[in-house]
């Protein structure tokens, strides 16, 4: 049943019928000749409802309070099917290592196939106490106890341990146990970008020494590698690499005894220096069977088509003042977090107190003015939940250096999963001389770029121009060549950007709004161009043409869901 964004509404506190009944609705029904006829079809296991007259779609949103997980009921099940042992013997794994880890068989409705299978159980414990449970269907389809908290696999190991293994599944985490690594954790739900498992355990792993990540070598699998080492900090992260093979389990099948060696031979992480080729083989592997990774776009055509966004990199956006520059930044930034989970964390001191910068963040993702005549509680509720887990700020008073800043950054890359940093304005930073203005801003531009890459993460700074030249009466579309002090600020950028608005013939600025790529370093990640939109003041955003007042958190919430009942074969192996 595909659900229609554009039309889409919000029962608030709504109390849904049992699955599968149908309720009338709360858009049309009273308007219907008919008022009693029940249009609305509700899913109560997806939350989800659809009318069949209005078109109009639904679902459950609850106003943020502490979450309240389910705890599922351990019954200690030890039986395995025959079918279940011969699939992990395929797979080298002894029944030993399943009964040692509480691995078992069972019949559960499993959502793609819409009835009950047998499924191979993977139980969470923390604390010797049951969190979640994991299903593995036939075809390899997966399941979580719906409301259950996401955690490691085996995550007690951390207790034991002071070094770690983490694997990409539970396979492959059974594999290491089965050649007689305990220390090994599995991530509950593959290379997926929701990372709350790791938010919330990010402290147990303080007292870890070293860290072996074996996630698989396909591209999701390297996105994994690459987030975790970021996380956890490339001093103490080892790269294990399993040759020609995609993952630890097909290295045990191919191998044999020399799985024991993964570890002894894992490489460090890249930090500084110098780095031995052998350590990122996976990555070149990658790069030979895929080709170059494009950046990520934010789904506006005339954008994407000019520039897309990679971390590990800096950008720069100039423009006279009230031009806009730092309004498109944060359209950029908006998009990039809902589309792409990428949080964001800000210094930007002229935007204080925070509550008006707050204000520009909501209108963006919800479309609306920032207004109680405009904006409905579920929608308030919703936007203040959604910002609070996805936005910081990083503000000491009594020290605005670069490298306060990018300490504090640090800090919320590591315990927060920020992708996004965005410094607003270059002027206000304490810039410290001690030696010529241009060798400062260079070390400085340096010290932003190495951030960048060494964690991950996109940089932006916001930088004013040092003149503003008329030509006509109006104001010419200044370079990174005009910012005061240095022509660094053009060389040592991975994006250069201006954003200028037009005027009329009063020097009075329009909506319409032009944004020259004056660079882009890498090919991949666009070219040089003139993209022209239009500023809409009621959402804040940035459009083509016509206006999109939509709500970016519903449509993304829509986006995601999947096809649960699409076709598969129940009798394929696990």
């Amino acid at each position: 049943m595909k659900i229609q964004s554009s039309i889409s509404r919000i029962i608030y506190n709504y109390t849904p019928p049992e699955r599968g009944n149908r309720t009338l609705c709360p858009e049309c029904s009273h308007t219907r000749k008919n008022k009693t006829e029940k249009c609305l079809a509700w899913d109560k296991a997806t939350s989800r409802g659809y009318c069949h007259n209005c078109t109009a779609a639904f679902f459950e949103y609850r106003p943020y309070e502490p979450k309240q997980y389910i705890i599922p009921k351990w019954e200690n099940k030890t039986e395995l099917s025959d079918r279940a042992v011969r699939y992990f013997e395929g797979r080298m794994i002894s029944q030993k290592t399943l009964i040692k880890m509480r691995v078992y068989t069972d019949r559960e409705f499993m959502p793609q196939f819409a009835k009950e299978v047998e499924v191979i159980c993977f139980p969470y414990f923390y604390r010797d106490a049951l969190v979640n449970i994991k299903y593995r269907g036939p075809q390899k389809t997966f399941k979580l106890v719906s409301g259950a908290e996401l955690i490691f696999w085996n995550i007690d190991a951390l207790s034991r341990a002071d070094s770690i293994v983490i694997t990409e599944g539970e396979i492959d985490a059974l594999t290491f146990v089965e050649v007689g690594f305990d220390n090994v954790l599995s991530v509950p739900n593959g290379a997926n970008k929701n990372l709350e498992y790791l938010d919330t355990s990010i402290e147990q792993f303080a007292d870890i020494k070293k860290i072996y990540i074996a996630t698989d070598q396909d591209t999701k699998g390297i996105e994994l590698k690459e987030e975790l080492i970021r996380r956890f900090g490339a001093e103490r992260c080892y790269v294990v690499s399993f040759k020609d093979c995609k993952d630890a389990n097909e290295y045990l099948c191919k191998y044999g005894p020399d799985f024991r060696d993964v570890l002894s031979d894992a490489k460090p992480a890249p930090v500084k220096g110098i780095v031995n080729i052998s350590s990122i083989y996976a990555d070149i592997r990658n790069l030979y069977e895929n080709g170059v990774r494009p950046g990520l776009k934010i789904g506006q055509a005339v954008i994407d088509k000019h520039i897309n966004w990679e971390p590990g990199r800096l950008a720069i956006v100039t423009g006279i003042p009230a031009s806009g520059k730092s309004e498109f930044v944060d359209h950029i930034v908006c998009k990039l977090n809902v589309l792409h989970n990428w949080k964001a964390a800000y210094f930007t001191p002229e935007n204080y107190p925070l509550m008006y910068h707050y204000m520009k963040l909501f209108e963006k993702i919800i479309g609306k003015r920032f207004n109680k005549k405009k904006v409905t509680e579920p929608e308030y509720d919703m936007a203040f939940e959604y910002i609070r887990e996805n936005f910081y700020y990083i503000l000491d008073n009594d020290d605005f250096t670069v490298d306060s800043v990018l300490s504090s950054a640090k800090i919320l890359v590591r315990t927060r999963g920020v992708k996004t940093i965005v410094l607003d304005p270059y002027n206000k930073f304490d810039h410290k001389y001690s030696t010529s203005e241009t060798q400062y801003i260079s070390k400085f531009l340096d010290a932003l770029t190495t951030f960048a890459k060494v964690n991950n993460v996109l940089v932006i700074l916001v930088a004013h121009p040092r003149k503003m030249n008329r030509i006509d009466g109006k104001f010419e579309v200044p370079s990174l060549y005009d910012i005061s002090g240095s022509a660094h600020f053009y060389n040592k950028t991975d994006y250069g950007i201006t954003v200028h608005r037009d005027s009329d013939d009063q020097n009075i600025m329009l909506d319409s709004v032009k944004v020259y790529i004056q660079k882009i370093k890498f090919k991949h990640l666009g070219e040089q161009g003139i993209v022209h939109l239009d500023y809409d003041p009621e959402s804040g955003r940035f459009n083509q043409s016509g206006r999109d007042r939509s709500n970016w958190l519903m449509a993304a919430e829509e986006n995601s869901q999947l096809d649960f009942y699409s076709k598969i074969d129940e009798e394929a192996p696990f």
